[in-house]
């Protein structure tokens, strides 16, 4: 019996230069069992998540960075999280920074900056 040829369209792999950013609604249970709305954002550099916000109504923004704040942050790679399958979740890096510095956030230097300048 033959075997039929298949093909299968080639994944788009991740490269370290990669900068891709992400929106998504959550609903957190509050005291009352109420579900309050808010807003996850994520920013990926690469593989991995550079920086993470999340906007609660009626709450201070966290607001979370890595390489100062990674044991609150995402732990899974972007490829782990399904994000890029999400319909709807990829936003432009605009928007990101347009609610990151709304929100109080510091200017993102990537890590090969950081190294680079010494900081």
């Amino acid at each position: 019996e033959a075997k039929k040829n298949v093909i299968t369209p080639a994944k788009k792999s991740v490269t370290s230069t990669d900068q891709r950013f992400f929106r998504i609604p959550f609903v957190r249970p509050d005291e009352n069992q109420e579900g309050a709305k808010g807003w996850w954002f994520a920013h990926f550099d690469g593989e991995w998540i550079g920086r993470q916000m999340e906007l609660h109504p009626g709450r201070e923004p966290v607001m979370l960075l890595a390489g100062k704040d990674d044991m609150q942050m995402c732990e899974l790679s972007l490829d782990e999280t399904g994000l890029t399958r999400k319909r709807g979740a990829e936003i432009l890096n605009t928007e990101f920074e347009k609610e990151w510095l709304k929100n109080g956030g510091a200017p993102y230097n990537r890590p090969a900056d950081r190294k680079k300048n010494g900081k």
